[in-house]
């Protein structure tokens, strides 16, 4: 196997990091889809959006990275393994393990200082929760079981429940309990993507895995119920008094069921698929969903009635 070049104990001590090495070994694109994941859900239980948003969303945001970088340094042993992951920054050399700890510490601290500012102690203690779940109890188990999986799911979705409580809404609410069931039902297919996609290094790699148990073909029918049922918790928010308008419910309604059509279709399919664009697909369709939601409810007017927080 061709290993990459550079060592982890020897960053470049001569050239500055580069700031894109920085992103990447704090999984950028995935800490801002937490943060906005935070906004959805203070959103939803109070439509207004006062300053307080912007320091939520950049606290789960620099949580979300600095709990990622330390996530690297701790598997960059493995990381370096495999194709999917072996140009990381820290197998590369980019950056060495004393960068990354530092970065880490940095971030994390950062995340829950702004969110110390959000009223109520919750948002704070479950910021370090999701911090204590993901790299405490997550990362040192998925090496160990497929339960990982579990304590995994419960970690993606403790940031739209910091949103929702910061925005006032009831821990009993009904509309938590969903905003908490499109979450999770989008990690799982998430994450079974990424091992399709990678299915070689899946086959290679110790850790157990759901494809070490079930056929490629098998595995891509288990994601149809998933899929699925992500689909039918979208629609449930169609239903929900968001204050969406026609046009909006029309488009997320058929986003969701276009969602479910493609991955039904896909098990029918006799051609060798795409994983890749099932992924891009997926998460686009997800961010449209958030990004909807989130502009309905800003744009209600102060008059618009209590907001879904006081719904229990």
């Amino acid at each position: 196997m061709i290993m990459p070049q550079g060592s982890i104990g020897q960053a470049p001590s001569s050239i500055p990091v580069k700031i894109g090495a920085r992103v990447r070994l704090a999984k950028g694109r995935l800490s801002l889809m937490l943060g906005f994941s935070s906004m959805l859900g203070f959103l939803l239980a109070s439509p207004q959006a006062p300053p307080v948003v912007l320091l939520l969303v950049g606290g789960v945001v620099l949580l979300a990275g600095g709990a990622a970088s330390l996530n690297s340094l701790q598997e960059w042993r493995q990381d370096r393994l495999m194709r999917r992951t072996m140009f990381r920054p820290l197998p590369q050399g980019e950056l060495n393990p004393g960068q990354a700890l530092r970065q880490a510490v940095l971030l994390i601290g950062c995340g829950l200082l702004l969110l110390s500012f959000v009223p109520g102690p919750l948002p704070l203690a479950l910021g370090l929760l999701a911090v204590v779940l993901y790299n405490g109890v997550y990362t040192p188990l998925k090496a160990k079981t497929m339960l990982a999986l579990v304590p995994g799911a419960v970690c993606g979705s403790l940031p739209v429940v910091i949103g929702w409580i910061a925005g006032g809404g009831q821990a009993g609410s009904p509309v938590l309990g969903a905003l908490i069931s499109l979450l999770v039902l989008w990690q799982v297919p998430h994450s079974w993507l990424v091992s399709l996609i990678y299915r070689d290094d899946v086959a290679r790699s110790r850790m157990p895995q759901l494809l070490h148990h079930l056929s490629e073909p098998a595995m891509r029918r288990l994601l149809v119920p998933w899929v699925s049922a992500l689909a039918a918790t979208m629609m449930l928010f169609t239903l929900l008094p968001l204050g969406l308008n026609a046009t909006a419910r029309t488009v997320l309604l058929c986003a969701a069921i276009l969602l479910a059509l493609v991955f039904l279709l896909q098990v029918f399919l006799h051609y060798s698929l795409n994983y890749r664009t099932l992924f891009i697909f997926l998460n686009l369709i997800f961010i449209l969903f958030i990004l909807i939601v989130c502009a309905a409810r800003i744009s209600l007017p102060s008059v618009a009635g209590p907001p879904l927080g006081n719904i229990v």
